[in-house]
């Protein structure tokens, strides 16, 4: 039977954990984990990213996160705390349980970018 968008993100918002905007912006300065923005080029244009933040639009991903593709973004690996955010947390959760069928284990959604600048994360342009 086919399934509807809303089971997609329900169960991907129960697989991937949601973590906390404060508790995310401690970890900007570690360096195993990996902020990744998953929204469009056009979002990411227009608004900049999590500071140092790697951007893989979500339609792309299993390309990007593959280590063996030529697509391959070289700072993706498994074993790295993978901190995404979308638009609104949607995009972020349906993304991370694609990382985690892909092997990756320690995922999380951070819900949404301006989430992120209200409460003072750091930011940079593209």
């Amino acid at each position: 039977m086919a399934k509807k968008v809303q089971e997609m993100l329900d169960d991907a918002n129960q697989r991937v954990p949601k973590i906390e905007i404060n508790d995310a912006i401690e970890l900007i300065n570690d360096e195993n984990t990996v902020f990744l923005d998953v929204r469009s080029n056009d979002a990411v244009r227009d608004s900049g990213i999590v500071k140092g933040a790697v951007h893989a639009e979500r339609g792309l991903i299993e390309f990007f996160a593959d280590q063996g593709h030529s697509l391959h973004k070289t700072e993706l690996h498994p074993e790295k705390k993978i901190v995404l955010y979308c638009g609104a947390g949607g995009q972020a959760a349906l993304a991370g349980a694609t990382l985690l069928d892909m092997g990756y284990e320690n995922v999380h959604n951070m819900g949404s970018f301006q989430s992120w600048k209200d409460a003072g994360g750091e930011t940079e342009d593209i």
